[in-house]
């Protein structure tokens, strides 16, 4: 049974819906590095993130833009079917107030609570702890038996060219 792209990019919407930490891993001159950020998404599949350009993993997003990811349910047994999602992307900084806004936006509402903590204001700054950063996934590969059934998981190659963005 051949699952289509769509059907399988759904799937993995609704599941990043209901989650909202990613391990992200990054690599310069052969030395790994990961890291656990809190994401916002949007219908592209597009990955946002919050965090320090001066972080070890920031400084790396410098060097080397090519990214690895995953999202997971941290409460499921090791009976159960796993799910989760795992990628490959790139990473750029969100650049300009318009895509700033909506990239913000879409992080505030995925992780509500700390509006008045991380603003666009701080974003803003030339001089701050804080930048947005986006991901733009070039593979996904969704774990989930429940399902997929013996398949056990979807995956898609996605076109980065053909993707809009905030």
């Amino acid at each position: 049974m051949k699952l289509e792209s769509q059907s399988i990019i759904q799937d993995i919407n609704d599941f990043l819906k209901n989650h909202g930490i990613m391990t992200l891993a990054v690599a310069v001159k052969d030395k790994p590095w990961v890291c656990t950020l809190y994401y916002g998404f949007d219908d592209y599949m597009s990955m946002y993130v919050v965090t320090d350009p001066n972080s070890r993993h920031g400084k790396i997003f410098n060097q080397n833009s090519q990214v690895s990811f995953n999202v997971f349910d941290s409460d499921q047994k090791i009976t159960e079917a796993k799910t989760g999602v795992q990628g490959e992307g790139i990473i750029s900084q969100v650049k300009g107030l318009k895509a700033n806004f909506k990239a913000l936006k879409l992080w505030h509402s995925a992780n509500p609570g700390i509006e008045t903590k991380i603003t666009i204001k701080d974003i803003l700054k030339k001089i701050t702890d804080t930048k947005i950063y986006r991901i733009t996934p070039t593979y996904l590969k969704f774990f989930n038996k429940q399902l997929y059934g013996d398949r056990e998981y979807g995956e898609v190659t996605l076109l980065v060219e053909r993707r809009n963005h905030v």
